[in-house]
């Protein structure tokens, strides 16, 4: 297999206890022609000395924290690679993930962008497969976001195509990205187990996504994807299918009747597979008595087979 330069970036932020491993996983890579770049993004604890523990990387210094999209967009211009492979602080990738996915993009010269399913420290999800084909990836990706930002590995169009993450969107900006390339770029994940992704504790999640005002950033998200699709939803219908895409509650007779007029209503071709998997889950989240009075989406289990094969049950 060829070896074109792959830049390797990971940005970090307060990431002392974490990022040494991150780095040890990047340089022991069975592909060999990489190059480590790590941005510092004005930590305050010591992650600097722990980043200069190690040689044969290129450390990058923003003496101020700017941010996770202005960092990612500094280590991109800072890039050498043919290929761009992204991995966060607190994270691990096996020491085969940069051989198999750039033999994966030679295999398959059309995709732009590919991921990785992967492995978590988490009890409650311990692992996540991820659809593989272009297709159904852009088709998930307008519900939800299914390529896991440090598992990427894209060819490096960023600079000379002037695409760069939005700063935004923090702490949301890859799935704001990935988003706004559906209509250019073509991606892919690899089947296979390629990163070690560490989960926020739910106290620390909920304390950083009130920092990053992250609700506010996924509703304005949503208001560019709201645009995409038929204007026959109300505004409230909308915020009810919102909050069945992201809050585990269960629905009543209001709320599932408002979710199974927008799935009818964005109901096509493409994402005729997406709509099966969103009448199921929303099924199991009703009542015993609005099940009997919903049998209908039930309907949507024949369509289970072909979710399993695509990965996303």
């Amino acid at each position: 297999m060829q070896q074109p330069l792959v830049s390797i970036l990971i940005p970090a932020f307060n990431a002392d206890s974490t990022v040494a491993t991150a780095i040890k996983s990047c340089m022991g890579q069975t592909y060999t022609n990489v190059e480590i770049l790590v941005l510092n993004d004005g930590s305050i604890d010591y992650t600097l000395d722990e980043i200069k523990k190690f040689g044969k990387i290129r450390i990058i210094q923003h003496e101020q924290n700017l941010g996770i999209a202005n960092s990612r967009n500094r280590l991109l211009k800072e890039a050498k690679g043919v290929y761009i492979a992204w991995l966060d602080a607190d994270d691990t990738m096996t020491k085969d993930r940069i051989e198999q996915q750039v033999l994966y993009m030679q295999k398959h010269p059309a995709i732009d962008i590919v991921g990785s399913w992967i492995t978590t420290d988490s009890k409650s999800i311990s692992f996540k497969k991820l659809p593989i084909d272009d297709a159904l990836i852009k088709a998930h990706l307008w519900f939800k976001n299914c390529m896991i930002q440090p598992s990427i590995l894209s060819k490096n169009f960023y600079v000379a195509e002037s695409i760069f993450y939005n700063a935004s969107y923090d702490y949301m900006e890859d799935y704001e990205m990935w988003y706004r390339l559906i209509p250019i770029k073509n991606f892919g994940n690899v089947p296979a187990f390629l990163n070690r992704y560490h989960m926020p504790h739910s106290k620390n999640l909920e304390q950083k996504l009130t920092q990053y005002n992250f609700e506010e950033k996924l509703n304005l998200l949503w208001e560019n994807k709201w645009r995409d699709i038929d204007s026959r939803i109300d505004d409230q219908q909308k915020l009810v299918f919102q909050t069945f895409l992201y809050k585990f509650n269960s629905m009543n007779s209001a709320d599932s009747r408002a979710v199974k007029n927008v799935l009818s209503v964005l109901k096509n071709d493409e994402n005729k597979l997406m709509i099966h998997y969103y009448r199921l889950l929303l099924f199991t989240r009703l009542s015993i008595y609005e099940k009997l009075i919903n049998l209908d989406l039930l309907f949507s289990v024949l369509w289970y087979p072909t979710m399993k094969l695509k990965y996303l049950v």
